[in-house]
């Protein structure tokens, strides 16, 4: 990387073996697949949000049956990397299936980077999604699993004559009964009303806020590949400024621990006198992978450091 170079004209010596590690554990973090899971009952249309997420036809749809019985794990390719998205079979077909898909959601959870729970926004009660989500969900969200309930074909809620085609979007009383329904949402699951999403998979209604979200919870540096695989109808100027700061805390991370506190403090002052040093180490660890961002480079302000 220049970085490297750059910083030696700034009189902070790295030593080769120091500048090699640095370079493969960046190039590791960058090659991560992020995975996603979305969970729900039978019907409330995981497979359709998944789709309409990400802009192609991945799983299965159909109208008239249950078409996800078996866990769907999808690659969304990203040159040799990708995000996967797993398509959980939805329970409430029948007890016994209910047994066995209660062991499935307990071991795929701690494989997951990221939980969404999808609801059906003209249900009536979520009784058998409470007893899922408290008996299985509930523990790892406690442990720190990002979470999040999405409650799924909001256009259907009434008064659906008010829903504007046209603008794909609620009128104002049938907004207010979503908020409503989000707000009973959070009272039966003991859930924070800012981790329930409003969205219509088929009218393509607030998809972007729900994207916004997914990248911003991924942990770091895993925010980058999925940015690269949302369509362009569902971007925004947040999910760009989201994946490069995932980026650049992990850059900076992994500098702090194979420079050393002492080494890494010269770094600092040699960025403080220079600040496009930094910017010279992103675009070093872009191109490591050959990764680039839809948007055009360069880049958003420096953050904050020191290292």
């Amino acid at each position: 990387m220049d970085f490297f170079d750059e910083l030696e004209k700034e009189g902070v010596i790295i030593t080769p073996e120091q500048r090699k590690t640095i370079e493969e554990r960046i190039t590791m973090a960058l090659q991560y697949e992020p995975t996603i899971g979305f969970f729900g009952k039978t019907g409330v249309g995981k497979s359709s949000l998944c789709n309409a997420l990400f802009g192609e036809k991945i799983c299965e749809i159909s109208d008239i049956e249950a078409c996800t019985r078996d866990t769907k794990k999808v690659l969304l390719d990203i040159g040799c990397k990708g995000v996967t998205l797993i398509d959980v079979p939805g329970f409430g077909e029948s007890n016994e299936r209910d047994a066995e898909y209660a062991e499935l959601y307990a071991k795929l959870l701690p494989e997951l980077d990221l939980v969404l729970w999808v609801l059906k926004a003209d249900d009536r009660a979520f009784s058998s999604d409470e007893k899922f989500y408290n008996g299985i969900v509930k523990p790892h969200i406690q442990q720190g699993k990002p979470f999040f309930f999405v409650l799924n074909q909001v256009d259907k809620i009434e008064p659906f004559r008010e829903w504007d085609f046209e603008g794909r979007k609620p009128g104002v009383n049938q907004l207010s009964n979503i908020d409503q329904k989000t707000e009973a949402v959070a009272q039966a699951f003991k859930h924070p009303k800012t981790k329930i999403l409003s969205v219509s998979a088929s009218e393509k209604y607030n998809l972007v806020n729900l994207v916004d979200s997914i990248v911003y919870n991924l942990p770091g540096i895993k925010r980058v590949t999925l940015y690269h695989k949302v369509p362009k109808e569902n971007w925004s100027k947040e999910q760009e400024a989201f994946a490069k700061i995932g980026l650049a805390d992990e850059t900076k991370k992994i500098i702090r621990e194979e420079l050393g506190s002492e080494i890494a403090e010269e770094a600092d002052i040699a960025i403080k006198k220079k600040p496009g040093l930094l910017g010279t180490l992103f675009r070093g660890a872009m191109s490591i992978l050959k990764v680039i961002f839809r948007i055009p480079w360069p880049p958003f302000p420096i953050p904050r450091f020191p290292l």
